[in-house]
């Protein structure tokens, strides 16, 4: 009996206790867990998701925030699902602190044991599998899945054949799609069954097919509001572009680490400054999201020049990326920054001199901009030196708190981070701010849903008048939509929202807000939006109609 898990009749009593609500906290549930184990003389400590899967749509409903596990994978406002592609190498090589690549069996950037590179390879790196098994976990574990994100791993992908790239991309839109109807067969004990008869006669997408699954995904239960990729910067431009967005990406991740010519060539990028340049101002005229990769730590522990490089990131309008991401360099093996520590050559920053550095970068971040994340996610195992600390932003959080120090970022200013529990906000409460700035020498007009009080961010939109646009879709009289998003714990599509913020208009009305300052300050008289395909039904909704791969909208 000690490896025998808890009947499903002991569950579903503390199922029933914490609907009757005679279980209301962590610590009671897990008192009612352990209880449970003893009664039965079980060494299986019950899992909340053993629980979870004995409710009842309705029960669901009610049983959700205590059950949930990681509450933050969908506090956002949408699931977020990784997809590693298999290894494959960068044309111009590797970078000097790159770990991984062909040659070691891995993906070209990463070391082979972060979480998605492990879920990879446990499914042979086939997109399809992949998708479909992480939406399983997600839901197991208690999130709604019916809103994802997905980010596209591994490497240049763009730099890959056609066919590569399109089998990736169909058989994403393909598992999104088919989770819907078929998710009973990946959850639970069926999963590994599937997972076997799968590899047995694998599903093999056609790259043909991706403008009707991406139709097929508008309607799907399962939808797709975000597809991003993670090109270098020279890949990212000219026809990559068009092929991006009939792909259906929305955002575009590059790795521009600082933005220094001389630091390129030592650590071998393949790439220059106006590379980023280039493809940035393109990317924003084409109505992507831009982020940025930062990497302090390239020229040893310099703070004045980490600082420099990400002022310069912010300052200079040729860049100004839209989200950022934070990795300081950490040695690796199989790479020549190993070589350099190991020589006594170069010193990385440790974790205390990598926190007040980044707590002077958050300082410094404009409020239109969102941290993304804070390091890379690898185990400590395997960095030979560096910061072997996994919570890094946490512990940046912590010192800025202790200091008074504050980000504005739009992170750090979420709903779901700022409010307390008990807190309530009237929708009167919420005010829209507006900030214009210049970026690649287009006007960019940032509005966003606010609470004073709270110094909260509910909801904002990107507004772009763009500089020089080469899609047929965009004239120098189109407004460009870049992103619109709504914060706070993901409601389903069709459900009724409870404590949660999204589908309460905020949404509308912002939209309605651009439109005007679009038609009646730039005299703009069309509109554009990048919508992915799982978001077209809400832009139909407000006028919009399918503009090639856009949606767009006259303005009267």
């Amino acid at each position: 009996m000690a490896n025998e898990p808890v009947s499903e009749k002991r569950l579903a009593g503390i199922l029933e206790d914490i609907v009757k609500g005679r279980i209301t906290s962590y610590h009671e549930l897990d008192e009612a867990k352990r209880r449970a184990a003893e009664s039965e003389g079980s060494g299986v400590f019950p899992r909340n998701s053993d629980i979870l899967r004995l409710a009842t749509p309705q029960q669901r409903k009610v049983v959700l925030s205590l059950l949930k596990k990681k509450p933050t994978r969908t506090a956002s406002g949408v699931a977020v699902v990784a997809v590693m592609t298999r290894p494959t190498a960068c044309p111009h090589g590797r970078c000097a602190y790159c770990p991984g690549g062909v040659a070691f069996g891995v993906p070209q950037s990463y070391s082979g044991k972060e979480p998605s590179t492990l879920r990879a390879i446990r499914y042979g790196y086939d997109p399809y599998l992949i998708v479909t098994m992480r939406l399983a976990q997600l839901e197991t574990i208690g999130h709604p899945v019916d809103k994802v994100e997905v980010v596209v791993q591994g490497g240049t992908l763009t730099a890959q054949p056609m066919e590569f790239q399109e089998e990736v991309v169909s058989s994403i839109y393909a598992a999104l799609n088919d989770y819907g109807r078929n998710k009973k067969k990946f959850m639970g004990e069926d999963c590994e069954k599937y997972v076997e008869e799968y590899f047995n006669n694998p599903y093999v997408a056609k790259g043909a097919n991706i403008e009707y699954l991406k139709e097929a995904n508008e309607k799907a239960a399962v939808r797709c509001v975000g597809l991003d990729f993670e090109p270098k910067p020279e890949y990212a431009k000219g026809k990559v572009i068009d092929d991006l967005l009939r792909f259906g990406v929305t955002r575009v991740e590059m790795g521009v680490q600082a933005p220094d010519d001389e630091l390129y060539k030592k650590v071998n990028r393949g790439h220059t400054v106006q590379d980023v340049v280039d493809s940035t101002q393109q990317l924003k005229d084409a109505a992507y999201k831009v982020a940025y990769h930062m990497m302090p730590g390239l020229n040893g522990v310099n703070p004045v020049y980490d600082v420099w490089a990400a002022k310069t990131v912010f300052e200079d309008s040729r860049f100004r990326p839209d989200h950022i991401k934070i990795y300081p360099l950490l040695v690796m093996k199989h790479t020549q920054y190993y070589e350099r520590w190991k020589s006594g050559e170069y010193t990385p920053y440790d974790t205390e001199t990598a926190v007040p550095l980044i707590a002077e970068i958050k300082r410094i971040l404009p409020t239109w901009v969102r941290t993304m994340r804070i390091n890379r996610d690898i185990p400590v195992t395997d960095i030979a030196a560096g910061i072997k600390n996994s919570n890094l932003g946490q512990l940046v959080s912590e010192y800025m708190h202790e200091r008074g120090i504050q980000c504005k970022c739009i992170r750090c200013r979420e709903v779901y981070h700022k409010l307390p529990p008990d807190a309530k906000v009237k929708p009167e409460e919420l005010k829209i701010k507006r900030t214009d700035y210049e970026a690649s020498e287009g006007k960019e007009v940032f509005l966003s849903f606010e609470n004073e009080k709270y110094d909260a961010l509910f909801a904002f939109i990107r507004l772009r008048a763009p500089h020089n646009p080469t899609r047929p879709e965009i004239t120098k009289n189109t407004g460009l939509i870049r992103e619109l998003h709504v914060y706070g714990p993901m409601v389903e599509v069709g459900e009724k929202p409870l404590e949660e913020w999204q589908h309460r208009g905020l949404g509308r009305e912002l939209l309605a807000e651009v439109e005007r300052i679009a038609r009646e300050e730039f005299g703009f008289d069309r509109m554009i939006v990048i919508s992915a395909a799982g978001t077209r039904d809400y832009y139909r909704k407000l006028g919009y109609e399918r503009a090639g791969p856009y949606m767009g909208k006259k303005l009267v």
